[in-house]
């Protein structure tokens, strides 16, 4: 499974709590997110390999069902049995949850054969809390069961399971959920003493692609039972975790990238972030030993208490440099201490020249899901275009407030690609107020919306969330046409986030029910200006379907001067679906996960859609 093809990103220390009681152990998860082959790599210090910890199991012996439910990755002899708890104990689990389907896990000591009930369960599946105990008056197990719905930063759960001198207590977000009193422990006799084995399992079926490592942050186990008020501190500990986006705690790690930004034919825009203030190195060139070199300091931003520092980004430009050449760099962070990590040696290439082909990708509302943005990264990375369009909502509501969404979602599945990779992003509704949006990339003015040309084509990024500026008259509508009456591109694209056409069921009317808009009429107000000034495609999202219209002007269907219109919402968001009749501009429509790749030659252009599996389900080729 893909957990154990990782490295360095478990985490097998008692680091530093906020609670004094210790545990007996602790672990941290993260999934590998990685490019296979020779473009491995893993930013920051390289840590252990988790297989020499964890025995991953398949089917040999007989799998808990959990809600019904097999297992989809079950691993074991994590911690040796002189340390498994035999009175008090604690079990704590930090869980991340943002997809809309059930999904699960626990942690158990039970019996490998499963011959008798589990000795105690603590898990969690869908929106239910589980904890069971063998007891000596009811050997078939005491169960704590409750539903919970208050996730604290709207997508994770702090869950702890105490015994305590003949006591069950469940704790919820560093809240007493329920407590019962059930006497003194059973314990395990004869064969099943012998076979006892703890094990942590993950009921990922409804979410393909999904390990454990999306699901569970964080185990520790405690051979004793630890306080309300341990408990409350160690769940303020993980929040502060989240609120800053630090992924580790006390380590010395890059919380962000690095990745590439707005890549031109002479430079292009390199940006990271650490857990704490840092000084930068760059070495690049176009071979190694790298000889090049730039000193950066990291961007500190302080909260607006001027209490803790918010988050350590580090931006620079690399100029003067030869079009359509690829160059190595390497990033090393140093701390106040003196500790430095290093990003590892990656590559880039820069634009190329007006007359020669290139190839690009396509993504869009790469979202909360960063195990299908791995899949889809893995599949654009084999391709290896030029560079990458996001069409926006690339966090599901990385808002001022709920940075996380950026470090535990999106730049955990796309960090890979984009270290590699240049990205060009429009914002989207999950990034409204620009505000991590615009320290997390190095872009044109003017703010929220820009042009770039690569090759002979010119590409037109607006800011659909200020639909108002796309009436005429209106900032963004006259910066357009400014643009475009200027351009003297051969090809023309124009991205935003929100959709002028779409055959979406229900977001501009309920398709099951009445007639539709059939797009957002606001958006649509801009087109005029697609259709004066030959724009070829227009690409967005939003809707978490894929549709290529026909060529569309006068708002109708017409072969000869139509603008085509490609709605790209296949990342990670949750999956929607189309009105029950066939849109009048429809060409081509598929619900899944998707991307989709243009290669442009002179008048050439070449257009394919591939799902996560990387089967091709729609291509179009043009010329001019």
């Amino acid at each position: 499974m893909k957990f154990f093809s990782l490295v360095g990103l478990f985490i097998p220390l008692c680091l530093q709590l906020s609670a004094q009681v210790k545990p007996v152990a602790e672990w941290y998860f993260w999934p590998d997110y990685t490019l296979p082959g020779n473009a491995k790599n893993y930013p920051g210090p390289k840590l252990d390999n988790p297989a020499s910890y964890f025995q991953k199991l398949e089917y040999k012996n007989t799998p808990l069902l959990f809600f019904s439910e097999e297992p989809t990755e079950r691993l074991i002899n994590f911690l040796a049995k002189e340390k498994i708890p035999q009175e008090d104990f604690t079990i704590e689990l930090w869980l991340l949850v943002h997809v809309n389907q059930p999904v699960g896990a626990l942690i158990t000591l039970k019996d490998r054969s499963l011959q008798t009930e589990p000795d105690w369960l603590l898990g969690y599946y869908g929106d239910e809390l589980v904890y069971s105990l063998k007891t000596v008056k009811h050997p078939y197990g005491e169960i704590i069961n409750k539903k919970v719905d208050d996730y604290w930063s709207g997508n994770f759960l702090h869950i702890v399971a105490v015994y305590e001198a003949g006591k069950m207590k469940l704790y919820y977000n560093g809240n007493l959920l329920d407590e019962i009193t059930v006497g003194a422990r059973a314990k395990p006799a004869g064969e099943t003493a012998v076979n006892n084995q703890i094990e942590l399992a993950a009921y990922l079926k409804n979410e393909p692609y999904m390990d454990l490592g999306n699901l569970v942050k964080s185990l520790r186990i405690y051979d004793q039972a630890i306080s309300k008020e341990e408990i409350t501190s160690n769940f303020t500990h993980y929040k502060k975790m989240v609120e800053r986006g630090i992924l580790y705690p006390d380590l010395f790690h890059f919380a962000t990238g690095p990745y590439l930004n707005y890549a031109t034919k002479s430079s292009i825009n390199l940006l990271w972030e650490a857990d704490r203030e840092t000084t930068a190195t760059i070495e690049y060139g176009t071979s190694l030993p790298l000889k090049n070199k730039l000193e950066v300091n990291s961007e500190r931003l302080i909260k607006e208490d001027n209490a803790e520092p918010d988050n350590f980004i580090g931006e620079a430009a690399l100029t003067g440099l030869a079009s359509g050449t690829k160059y190595f760099y390497q990033i090393t962070l140093k701390d106040k201490a003196g500790n430095e990590i290093q990003s590892g040696v990656l590559t880039f290439k820069t634009a190329v020249e007006d007359d020669e082909a290139f190839a690009f990708a396509v993504i869009g509302d790469t979202e909360a899901r960063p195990h299908i943005n791995d899949r889809v990264a893995k599949l654009i990375w084999g391709e290896r275009p030029d560079f990458c369009l996001n069409l926006g909502d690339l966090t599901d509501g990385g808002i001022k407030r709920q940075k996380f969404q950026w470090n535990y979602e999106y730049f955990s599945g796309m960090t890979q690609l984009h270290s590699r990779i240049p990205v060009f992003p429009v914002a989207g509704n999950g990034e409204s107020d620009l505000y991590w949006y615009n320290r997390y990339h190095a872009l044109p003015e003017p703010e929220g919306y820009y042009k770039f040309t690569y090759g002979n084509a010119d590409f037109f990024m607006l800011d659909s969330n200020q639909e108002e500026e796309f009436a005429p008259g209106k900032k963004q509508y006259v910066w357009l046409e400014e643009q475009l009456k200027s351009s003297q591109a051969n090809w023309k694209f124009v991205c935003h986030h929100h959709a002028p056409y779409s055959a979406d069921e229900d977001d501009y009317g309920d398709s099951w029910k009445e007639q539709t808009d059939m797009g957002d009429l606001e958006v649509r107000k801009i087109v005029p200006l697609y259709e004066k000034y030959g724009v070829d495609m227009v690409f967005f999202g939003h809707l978490h379907t894929y549709q290529r219209t026909l060529p569309i002007a006068s708002n109708q269907v017409n072969e000869e001067n139509g603008v085509i219109y490609v709605q790209a919402g296949g990342g990670g968001g949750n999956l929607e679906d189309f009105a029950p009749a066939r849109a009048w501009f429809s060409a081509k429509t598929y619900r899944g996960h998707h991307y989709f790749t243009i290669n442009i030659f002179n008048n050439s252009l070449s257009f394919k859609m591939y799902d996560t599996e990387g089967r091709l389900k729609d291509f179009l080729e043009l010329k001019k």
